[in-house]
Order: structure tokens, then C-alpha cells, then sequence
């Protein structure tokens, strides 16, 4: 016969209160949760009385009474606050006053910018005129230098033709260049010379200085002179 005492012993209260726990995500240890909503509130927590003020109600009006009278006066300042920043700021009646003068002082110095500019205009149109009759001097300064040049050139072009054409006129011609070959191997040249200290100039190995006379030897004479001397002669020949 089956015994139901035994098994109603044996079967789980269920008047016991679970109570959920969370576990920590490292460690063993267990954290229990907060009380669940449906258990009432505790009978210690439920009949105390809340705290009695002490301070005199003397002293609670006196205190209400000095927290209006910095309400008022915090309002009347905000109120003057804004009252000054509505006249004296950019967009009051004296932003409005100010943005009037200075745009008139901007009138002002646009017209001086505008008699400076033209002046400078004035003075730069003086300095490129004086500048472009410099510009042109100068050009005509170096066309003359440039001709000069050109006829310098040009003479010394002429001068070197001219000697060139008296060289061309020492020609050998082909026909007299046997008698020229024979010429030089009878009487060959010797380059060697000796020079003294007065300038005079022997032209030879075999020459000897002090049998030459005086009136006789040869006197060395400066480029520029030999040219200068050339060029007077051919003058006086054309």
C-alpha cells in the first residue's frame, strides 16, 4: 500500500521562497541579486516616523524672506542687464548710432584712399615718363656705342685687307716658285738675333755686334708705333 505521509515528506516545500542568484563570469564566488518586487517591505522599515525639523519657524521665515528679497534683486539686475545690453549692444539704439558713424568715417577714408591713389597714379605716370625718355637715351646711347663699334670693325677689317693685299702681292708666282726654292737654299735664313740694352736688335749667329756702325744697326720699336707709323703711310700712299 502506497503511503502518502511518506511521499508528501519526501516532495519539495512550496511555501519556500526562491530567491534567484547571478554567478561572476570569473571565479567561484556568487553574488546574491537584489530582493525580488513582489516581497513586501520589511516590518522595521515600515512604521519610522520621518525626521522632525528642529529650526525655529523665526528663523525658517527670516530665511524665506531673504531668499525673496535676492530673488527680486537677482530679477531687477537681470532685467537692467538686458535693458543695457538691448542700448549699448550691436543691434541696440548705440550699436545702431555707431555702425551709422563708422560707416560714415569708412565714406570718409574711401574718398581720401581714392585722392591718394589718384596721386600716386600721377607720380607713377611722371616716374615711366621719365623712366621711358632714360629707356630711350640709353638705346640711343648703345646705337651709337653699337656704330661705333661697327666702323672700328669695319676699319680694322679694312686695315687687315690691306696688309693681306700686300702680302698676296709678295706672292710667289708658279712660275718664277723654282728660282724662289733655289734662292732660299743659297741664302738661308737664320732666326737666331741678340738684343742690347739700348733696343737695338742683331739678326743672326754669325753677326758680330761691334763691328756693326752705329748709324747702321737696327732699332726696335714699339707695336703701337710700327702700326701708327704703317697706317700713316698707307694714308699718304692712298
Amino acid at each position: 500500500m502506497f503511503n502518502f505521509r511518506l511521499a508528501s515528506i519526501q516532495r519539495p516545500l512550496d511555501n519556500v521562497i526562491k530567491i534567484s542568484v547571478r554567478h561572476k563570469k570569473f571565479g567561484p564566488a556568487k553574488i546574491p541579486h537584489r530582493k525580488p518586487r513582489w516581497i513586501p517591505m520589511a516590518r522595521s522599515k515600515m512604521f519610522v516616523e520621518p525626521p522632525t525639523c528642529t529650526i525655529p519657524q523665526a528663523e525658517l521665515d527670516h530665511e524665506k524672506g531673504l531668499h525673496e528679497k535676492y530673488n527680486r534683486r537677482m530679477r531687477a539686475l537681470t532685467q537692467y542687464l538686458y535693458e543695457d545690453e538691448a542700448k549699448f549692444s550691436d543691434t541696440g539704439e548705440a550699436g545702431r548710432l555707431e555702425a551709422l558713424e563708422e560707416e560714415r568715417q569708412h565714406a570718409l577714408l574711401l574718398q581720401e584712399n581714392e585722392a591718394y591713389n589718384k596721386q600716386i597714379q600721377e607720380r607713377r605716370n611722371e616716374r615711366l615718363k621719365k623712366e621711358m625718355e632714360e629707356v630711350k637715351s640709353n638705346i640711343q646711347l648703345q646705337l651709337r656705342e653699337k656704330e661705333e663699334s661697327e666702323q672700328e670693325r669695319i676699319a680694322r677689317a679694312d686695315e687687315y685687307v690691306r696688309k693681306e693685299a700686300v702680302f698676296i702681292n709678295q706672292r710667289i708666282e708658279p712660275q718664277d716658285l723654282e728660282a724662289a726654292i733655289i734662292n732660299a737654299l743659297e741664302n738661308p735664313i737664320d732666326p737666331e738675333f741678340a738684343l742690347d740694352r739700348d733696343g737695338h736688335i742683331y739678326r743672326g749667329r754669325a753677326t758680330k755686334s761691334m763691328k756693326i756702325p752705329v748709324d747702321q744697326r737696327e732699332k726696335l720699336t714699339p707695336r703701337g708705333v710700327e702700326n701708327e707709323q704703317q697706317n700713316i703711310s698707307l694714308q699718304s700712299t692712298n
